[in-house]
């Protein structure tokens, strides 16, 4: 559970680095962006993390037809990771900080 906690840490760290460096980079607001994009950078690493959505049935769907089999998943499975708990922590601790600088 440590290992978890510190691997997310570290990479909502890196996150922030690197949202900072492309911000200066290509001279956006870092305050106004990062809420958005760790919002996105969220949802993004959930739905490739998951299998059975919609992302996995289309390739399923593709990849089966060459055999002639449908192979079909009724559930939901997600396995996330330290990386995305580091997302949702950047998130979190990015809203607070536009909440802040806007309030």
């Amino acid at each position: 559970m440590k290992k978890i906690i510190g691997k997310a840490i570290l990479a909502s760290l890196i996150i922030g680095l690197i949202v900072w460096a492309a911000s200066a980079f290509f001279s956006f607001s870092y305050f106004e962006w990062s809420f958005l994009i760790g919002i996105g950078l969220s949802v993004i690493l959930y739905f490739f993390n998951s299998s059975g959505g919609i992302l996995s049935d289309a390739t399923n769907f593709e990849a089966s037809q060459a055999g002639w089999k449908i192979q079909r998943d009724s559930e939901m499975k997600v396995n996330v990771g330290a990386v995305f708990y580091g997302s949702l922590l950047y998130t979190i601790i990015s809203l607070i900080m536009t909440v802040i600088a806007f309030y």
